[in-house]
C-alpha cells in the first residue's frame, strides 16, 4: 500500500507536470490543454464505477493489476505521441487505469486504521507524496534522458505495482455483488457526497494542471524562458508539498483526538464549509493577481486548503456504508466527480484561449461558489 499509493499520486499529477513540455512538443494552445485535462476526467466515471462492481464482486487484486497495466501502456503511448489525437487517447487510457487503481486504494485505506479520519488522511498523504515528487523527478529525467524515455520510466514504475500486487493481500471484499446497491443509490448522503466531489474535483485538477501556466504568464519581461519554467515547476512541486503536508497535519490531529466518529463527521462538515469559503477567496485572488510572487503564494495556499478536503469527504462517505458496498460507493462518488472534471476544465480552457487564463479561472470561482452551496446543504441535512 505504501509503495502503491505514491504511484496513484504520480498518475494524478503527471499531466500537470507535463503541461509545458507537452504543449511545446505538440504545439497546443490553452483550449487543447484544457481538453486533455477534461479527457482525464472523462474516463474516470465509467471505469471507476465498473471497477467498484468488479472489486466488490470478484476481489480487488485483478482490478488493480489491470489498472496498472493500462497506466503503463498509456504513458508509453504518450511518450511517443506526435499528434494531439494520440495524446488524447493516451490520457483517456491513463485516466481509465488510474480510476481502477484509485477505486481499490480508497476501499483499502479505509480499513487500515480504526480511526477512519486518520486512515484516509494519512494514507492520502502518501498519494500526495507521489504527486509532489512527480514534477521535479519528471523534469530531471526529461533533462537527462529526454521526453520519451522519461515517460517510459514512469510507466515501468506503474508496471512494478502490478507485479507487487500479485503477492499482496488486498483484502478482497465478500462477493455480495448487487446486494444493497439500491440502498446505496437511494441514500441522500451518497448523492450529497457525490455532488460535493463533482464541484470539488475540477478545482483541484484545474489548479494543478495550470499552476505552471499561471506562474509563467506573470514572468517579468525579458526573463529567460528556462528560468521562468524552472520556477513554475518548483511552484507546482510546492503546491503538492503543501497539499500532502496538510493531509499529514490532518492525520496527526485526527489520531490525537478523542472525539467520537460522529463528532469527527460533524467537524468534517464544518471544515468543508470553511475550506469552500477559502477556495472562493483563493481562486478569485488568482484571477485578479498581477504579481508573480502573489500568484505563487496563492497557489501554495491552495495546496494547503485542498489537501484535507477529499480524505475527510471519503471518510464521511465510507463510514456511512458497510464494507461490502465500499467499492461501489467509491465508484458512484467518482462517477459524479467525472462530470465536473470533464466540463469545467474544458470551459476554463476555452475562455483562456479567447481571453486570458486568469479570466478562465473565473469559471473555477463560480464552481467554488456552487461547492459552498452543496457543503452547506450537506451540513443542514446532517443536522436534521
Amino acid at each position: 500500500m505504501l509503495f502503491s499509493l505514491p504511484v496513484t499520486g504520480m498518475c494524478y499529477a503527471v499531466l500537470g507536470a507535463l503541461k509545458l513540455p507537452l504543449c511545446d512538443r505538440l504545439k497546443l494552445d490553452e483550449a487543447k490543454a484544457g481538453g486533455l485535462v477534461s479527457s482525464f476526467g472523462l474516463m474516470v466515471g465509467p471505469i471507476i464505477l465498473l471497477s467498484g462492481f468488479l472489486s466488490d464482486a470478484l476481489g480487488r487484486k485483478g482490478v488493480w493489476i489491470a489498472g496498472a497495466i493500462l497506466v503503463t501502456a498509456s504513458l508509453i503511448l504518450l511518450s511517443r505521441a506526435r499528434k494531439y489525437s494520440t495524446a488524447v487517447v493516451a490520457v483517456l487510457m491513463l485516466s481509465g487505469g488510474w480510476a481502477a487503481m484509485i477505486n481499490v486504494a480508497n476501499a483499502l485505506m479505509f480499513q487500515a486504521y480504526a480511526n477512519v479520519f486518520m486512515a484516509t488522511n494519512l494514507l492520502n498523504f502518501f498519494f500526495g507524496l507521489g504527486a509532489f515528487l512527480t514534477p521535479p523527478v519528471l523534469a530531471w529525467l526529461i533533462l537527462r534522458i529526454k521526453f520519451p524515455k522519461a515517460l517510459t520510466a514512469f510507466g515501468l514504475v506503474a508496471a512494478a505495482t502490478a507485479v507487487f500486487a500479485l503477492w499482496a493481500n488486498m483484502q478482497a471484499a465478500p462477493s455480495a455483488a448487487p446486494v444493497g446497491f439500491g440502498a446505496l443509490v437511494g441514500d441522500p448522503v451518497m448523492w450529497l457526497c457525490a455532488v460535493t466531489l463533482m464541484f470539488w474535483t475540477p478545482l483541484e485538477a484545474s489548479t494543478a494542471a495550470w499552476t505552471t501556466s499561471l506562474v509563467t504568464a506573470l514572468s517579468p519581461q525579458g526573463e529567460a524562458a528556462e528560468k521562468s519554467q524552472r520556477l513554475a515547476g518548483w511552484t507546482l512541486s510546492g503546491f503538492w508539498l503543501c497539499f500532502m503536508g496538510s493531509r499529514l497535519i490532518a492525520a496527526v490531529l485526527a489520531g490525537s483526538s478523542n472525539a467520537s466518529v460522529d463528532q469527527s463527521v460533524h467537524t468534517a462538515y464544518i471544515s468543508h464549509i470553511v475550506l469552500a469559503v477559502l477556495c472562493i477567496a483563493t481562486v478569485l485572488g488568482l484571477v485578479f493577481s498581477r504579481k508573480r510572487s502573489l500568484t505563487i503564494g496563492l497557489l501554495l495556499f491552495a495546496g494547503l486548503i485542498y489537501g484535507p478536503f477529499f480524505p475527510n469527504l471519503m471518510a464521511v462517505l465510507l463510514n456511512h456504508f458497510p464494507v461490502e458496498l465500499h467499492g461501489r460507493a467509491v465508484g458512484v462518488l467518482f462517477g459524479c466527480a467525472s462530470i465536473g472534471w470533464t466540463i469545467i476544465p474544458t470551459v476554463i480552457g476555452k475562455v483562456a484561449a479567447r481571453s486570458t487564463l486568469q479570466r478562465g479561472f473565473l469559471v473555477a470561482a463560480g464552481d467554488a461558489l456552487l461547492l459552498l452551496g452543496i457543503v452547506v446543504a450537506h451540513f443542514i441535512y446532517a443536522g436534521k
